[in-house]
């Protein structure tokens, strides 16, 4: 059994987990840091902040610069990915500095990736069915 098979009746909203933090304290939204930043900041009242991260029911797809390599040398360009691209082979096979970095900006500029969009637009239709979507464990993500 994989470890991240959720589904969205186990899923807090971002509108769920600010209602019960207003319950007990009194927030002010700052926003984002900066427009890919994944969390939504606020503030308590009395001092301190709490990020919310809602990329499943308020995704951001659209607005991430994020990139991960796994341990095992994959280039992965979002949380929800089925798949990494190898840059092991590449670093290993005595590729140049330049040759690298074209290889990354390729495959940033080639991605489409956009899962929770994609799903969050399913999700707005009543004849919405939940579809099987592999993904990468978290624990290989390093997220």
């Amino acid at each position: 059994m994989r470890s991240n098979s959720w589904n969205m009746e186990k899923v807090v909203s971002k509108k769920e987990i600010l209602a019960a933090l207003g319950s007990h304290f009194r927030l002010a939204e700052k926003g984002r840091g900066e427009p890919s930043s994944p969390a939504v900041d606020y503030e308590f009242e009395d001092g301190g902040e709490v990020g919310v991260i809602a990329s499943v029911t308020e995704p951001f797809c659209g607005d991430c610069t994020r990139a991960r390599l796994t341990a095992d040398g994959k280039l992965v360009t979002c949380l929800f990915a089925d798949h990494g691209h190898d840059l092991r082979k590449l670093l290993r096979s005595g590729a140049s500095d330049q040759e690298v970095r074209k290889a990354i900006e390729s495959v940033w500029q080639g991605r489409r990736d956009r899962y929770s969009e994609q799903r969050f637009v399913a999700l707005t239709d009543s004849r919405y069915q939940p579809r099987q979507h592999p993904k990468m464990e978290m624990i290989v993500l390093g997220g």
